[in-house]
């Protein structure tokens, strides 16, 4: 029976039949289809793969298809179809022993030594599979294309553990996601810096947009969004955990180094949190100097003023009574004079009216307290 490409997938997935199981139901009517093809038909049918959207890595469209509900409904309904496919958990359950073996009926040496000497200079563990497609003699099927290239992500594991490939880090970073979701934060944290100093080291000083970085990393997740993530997770354990403060301190000044070119909204954003990461290192005199900086060099923007106000207000703080309210009230009073541009969209009515209502609810409660504070005398003594 036909199913409709927007009726619920008969897999249960609770997805719609065009967002699940319908690219690799399509792909059986091909005689062979590799992990490439599949993770194409999938982003396809997802509304992820447009021409105009950013390209998936190799070794990101095996995990791709591996992780998917469709490719979990083919080894139920066709495991030997489901077989034929190279994946890396599959590739991972080998012995070295076997996958060099494997190699070796293709005429590749995969010795140690040999694997060393094609990475060196390298990055990717892709570029090793093309290493080895060169010097084969003739065409190989598409699933021993995908067997290459997952054998040189394993062996690159093996081989050279501390020359991470650009695969490994993408592991590490979409480690730490699975971190995050399970509330691991510190742990999540350990992955995440450990990606960024190694794609940091590979930065060279024109590729000063997150897009030029490309070059040196393209995996799963954007360098771009991952690395707002980042700095987003560490913020918000920051509010909890001073400790992390300094974390964010130096992520923020390193991402605002290297990526300078960057779009507006992404520097204004790193560069508000530097100002908000130096309050919560409680160096409240540099955070607003930081922040002072952003509101002069983007008047219009009200980013620069709102987080201010928060700073001069709260500093920082998730509770505990307000700082300077006078001062915070100035701030955002000269924001909707001028007016920006963007006063809705950061509320900027609302946050001065409820400063205004707390300023003024400080007021009564010290005079409260002054009418209830009894006079004190000075006993006289009684005379002699």
């Amino acid at each position: 029976m036909k199913i409709g490409r927007n009726e619920p997938c008969p897999c249960g997935s609770g997805k719609k039949y065009k967002r699940c199981c319908l690219a690799l139901d399509e792909a059986r009517g091909q005689e062979e289809i590799s992990l490439k093809g599949a993770a194409q038909m999938l982003a396809r049918s997802s509304g992820s793969g447009a021409a105009s959207g950013p390209r998936l890595s190799p070794y990101a469209m095996a995990k791709l298809v591996e992780e998917s509900e469709g490719f979990a409904k083919m080894k139920r309904n066709d495991p030997a179809r489901a077989a034929l496919f190279w994946t890396p958990s599959r590739m991972s359950a080998l012995a070295t022993t076997e996958i060099a073996k494997r190699l070796q009926d293709f005429g590749l040496d995969a010795t140690q030594d040999a694997f060393v000497a094609l990475a060196e200079s390298k990055t990717s563990a892709w570029e090793v599979s093309e290493q080895w497609r060169q010097k084969l003699s003739k065409p190989l099927s598409k699933h021993e294309d995908d067997f290459l290239l997952l054998a040189a992500v394993e062996l690159w594991k093996r081989y050279l553990p501390g020359q991470p490939s650009e695969e490994m880090i993408d592991d590490w970073m979409q480690e730490g996601y699975t971190l995050v979701t399970e509330d691991r934060s510190g742990e999540a944290f350990e992955r995440w810096q450990r990606v960024w100093e190694y794609i940091r080291s590979r930065l060279s000083p024109e590729m000063r947009t997150c897009g030029a970085a490309s070059a040196v990393f393209d995996g799963t997740q954007m360098l771009f969004n991952w690395i707002q993530d980042f700095e987003l997770e560490v913020l918000n354990a920051a509010l909890d955990d001073k400790g992390f403060a300094e974390m964010g301190e130096q992520l923020c000044r390193e991402v605002l180094e290297h990526f300078p070119d960057e779009d507006e909204l992404f520097v204004s954003n790193f560069r508000a949190d530097l100002g908000e990461f130096l309050y919560l290192a409680g160096r409240p005199e540099e955070g607003e100097q930081v922040l002072r900086d952003l509101i002069h060099d983007r008047p219009e923007e009200s980013q620069g003023y709102a987080r201010l106000a928060d700073m001069l207000a709260y500093g920082g703080r998730q509770n505990g009574p307000p700082l300077d309210l006078e001062g915070a009230i100035r701030v955002l009073e000269e924001a909707l004079a001028r007016p920006t541009e963007d006063a809705d969209d950061f509320s900027l009515d609302d946050r001065l009216d409820e400063l205004k209502m707390k300023a003024e609810a400080g007021i009564r409660v010290n005079a409260d307290r002054d009418r209830a504070q009894p006079t004190t005398r000075t006993a006289e003594k009684p005379a002699p």
